[in-house]
């Protein structure tokens, strides 16, 4: 299929494999954006929640990788500028805080944006790969769509504490 040009999204075939290109630039952003998170937050939870998404979004690359693979042969990204949007918001977070739970609150709220995201555009794509006969991408997509769902739920979690801790502060 090559990359996609002006006006080549002519299909599902075409748009779906755009939107994995979005999902691999957006899970390549958060790769090189959650680093920063995780030294800016003071919560040793949310460090560690960080963390363990750091991993799973390494391996949401890997997924995202293999199906541009089998869709085309070159595995390339397309910038997202929404998600270089979200990131630079929390990055304002960091810059504009001093360090403790109001910003770890500041940090959730950001990260919980992203995580909404990824959950509407994952779930897009695993419908659409559902709707292209792409059976082993939709399961893939679905794992992948799980995982964002239970970054958020664990974010909820930590904010109930720290939200309380940033209203004290």
């Amino acid at each position: 299929m090559g990359l996609l040009t002006p006006n080549a999204i002519h299909d599902m075939t075409s748009l779906y494999t755009l939107q994995m290109r979005y999902l691999l630039s957006t899970e390549k952003q958060i790769t090189d954006g959650l680093p920063k998170m995780i030294e800016a937050a003071s919560d040793p939870q949310l460090k560690q929640a960080f963390q363990s998404h750091l991993q799973e979004t390494e391996v949401h690359v890997r997924r995202l990788e293999q199906i541009l693979s089998a869709l085309s042969d070159e595995v390339d990204d397309k910038r997202c500028a929404v998600t270089a949007a979200l990131i630079s918001a929390g990055e304002n977070i960091v810059k504009e805080s001093d360090a403790g739970a109001v910003r770890d609150a500041g940090l959730i709220a950001s990260a919980q944006k992203i995580e909404h995201f990824e959950i509407a555009a994952y779930g897009s794509a695993r419908e659409w790969a559902e709707q292209l006969g792409l059976t082993q991408q939709a399961i893939l997509l679905a794992e992948t769509l799980h995982e964002e769902k239970h970054a958020d739920e664990v974010l909820t979690t930590i904010s109930a504490r720290t939200n309380r801790a940033a209203s004290f502060a």
